[in-house]
């Protein structure tokens, strides 16, 4: 069996990237997003603080890349756009996106952070990002359920559309930006 705390995963399309690398997580992206107004849930965190949450944490990053599918051992050499809009220079994808899983790699996860920046949204990234951790989701045998917390509406419909997830009606809290709903989504390890 190859648990997936062993390996990472990377998907390519249409000149993106979606990655379970480790080594290309960018840190002051991740805190740029949560410092945003996008990330209601979120605020900015200490250097020290981020560093330990994606250590313990399943990412999987959305980067802009230019390229084709390319040897996901040379991940650091992805040409990316440069600064000033043309060409192109060896470096590190720009991260565009996230979402981050916490789990115990067996039985559970917990979906959290999932984010893309708003001049790359409507691209259908999104639905590509969730089905990417959908993916990953399934290749637990043992998998019981993956939670998340969303906002009743669209959000709501999307996770359940994409994850084929339930809603626990019991767990509603009502917070002034709205109701938010707790999520499950049943793996293969499930017995109810």
């Amino acid at each position: 069996m190859s648990l997936s705390t062993t390996k990472s995963h990377s998907w390519h399309r249409d000149g993106f990237l979606i990655s379970t690398d480790p080594s290309l997580i960018d840190l002051q992206a991740i805190n740029a997003a949560f410092d945003t107004d996008q990330l209601p849930w979120a605020q900015k965190l200490s250097d020290e603080e981020l560093k330990v949450m994606v250590q313990h944490s399943v990412c999987f990053g959305l980067y802009a890349a230019t390229v084709e599918p390319v040897d996901t051992t040379a991940t650091t050499s992805i040409p990316t756009p440069d600064s000033s809009g043309g060409g192109t220079r060896s470096s590190t994808p720009g991260m565009i996106g996230l979402a981050r899983v916490c789990t115990d790699y067996v039985t559970m996860a917990y979906l959290t952070d999932v984010y893309i920046l708003p001049e790359y949204q409507r691209r259908g990234l999104g639905e590509w990002l969730i089905d990417c951790v959908k993916e990953w989701w399934d290749e637990m045998p043992s998998g019981r359920r993956m939670l998340l917390i969303a906002k009743e509406g669209k959000a709501e419909e999307f996770y359940a559309r994409r994850l084929a997830s339930g809603r626990m009606e019991n767990d509603r809290e009502k917070k002034k930006e709205g109701t938010y709903r707790v999520f499950t989504a049943r793996g293969r390890g499930a017995r109810v």
